[in-house]
């Protein structure tokens, strides 16, 4: 992905790391863009002296530099840290910045273990999965044993994780655990869906007949794996696999490997679309 023009400062040579959200920045406008992107939990960590001369001594912006190390040597808050690199860059459209500064003023009200959940949330959205699972971790370990809701939710987001990382044992412990604390549908729902995934046939039957609680969500799990293959061998993922296979067995080795080549381009810039917008 190239880098944003400059209209505030300069490209840096090095980066600075925002490590609330675990991203490099080279710019005053990725900072002011990153900055609008987690300004619900964004906190006192941002109001960083390194941040301050990173603006002045890397990007060239010496005016804002002296001015974030004013604020930082009086009694002000990260909203009005953000504020000032925000007016002073003014690379955000008109009215957003107020937008961004009233998010921020929102999360303050927060309870940490709100605006450290949603960091998570955040961190695995972005694919920092080692980040988010260490989060969650730190967040179970402060949590009083009688949050029983809330543990029952973050052990729910780490299975949820760990399953779209194909880690289904992981993710089935997880969610067990979520379904021991808050014995609700939708977690008795991803617990069966993670075994299904991960037991052989003969030990996922025998889950269920020593568990027939879990026999409505073993129906609905069943039922949507149904649907789901059927829409595969409709599509054309699946007639692409076929007409590979016929040209393997066919033994005509130079189509097989032109249009191997023209799937896995396909894959690949599909891959990079999803990446660049998650960014």
């Amino acid at each position: 992905m190239g880098r944003i023009l400059t209209v505030a400062g300069r490209l840096a040579d090095t980066p600075y790391r925002i490590r609330k959200i675990e991203r490099n920045v080279y710019s005053a406008e990725e900072l002011c863009y990153s900055l609008a992107q987690c300004a619900d939990f964004m906190d006192e960590e941002i109001m960083d002296p390194a941040l301050a001369d990173w603006l002045s001594e890397a990007c060239g912006l010496h005016e804002l530099g002296r001015l974030l190390h004013g604020l930082l040597r009086g009694r002000h808050t990260p909203r009005d840290f953000v504020g000032m690199i925000l007016r002073e860059c003014a690379c955000l459209p008109a009215g957003e910045s107020a937008k961004v500064l009233a998010r921020m003023e929102e999360g303050r009200g927060m309870a940490s273990i709100s605006r450290d959940l949603t960091r998570a949330q955040n961190l695995a959205g972005r694919g920092h999965m080692r980040q988010a699972q260490n989060t969650y971790t730190e967040l179970l370990d402060k949590l009083p044993d009688m949050e029983r809701g809330t543990r029952a939710q973050i052990w729910k987001e780490k299975g949820l994780h760990y399953a779209d990382s194909f880690l289904f044992e992981r993710a089935a412990d997880c969610f067990r655990k979520a379904y021991e604390l808050a014995p609700v549908s939708e977690y008795a729902f991803w617990y069966v869906a993670s075994l299904y995934m991960y037991l052989d046939g003969d030990s996922y039957r025998r889950f269920l007949e020593e568990n027939p609680d879990f026999y409505e969500s073993a129906y609905q799990v069943e039922q949507r794996a149904a649907r789901a293959e059927s829409r595969f061998k409709s599509g054309s993922e699946s007639r692409q696999l076929r007409r590979l296979r016929q040209l393997r067995r066919e033994n005509q080795n130079e189509a097989f490997s032109s249009r191997l080549g023209n799937t896995l381009k396909g894959l690949q810039e599909d891959y990079r679309q999803r990446v660049t917008a998650s960014v």
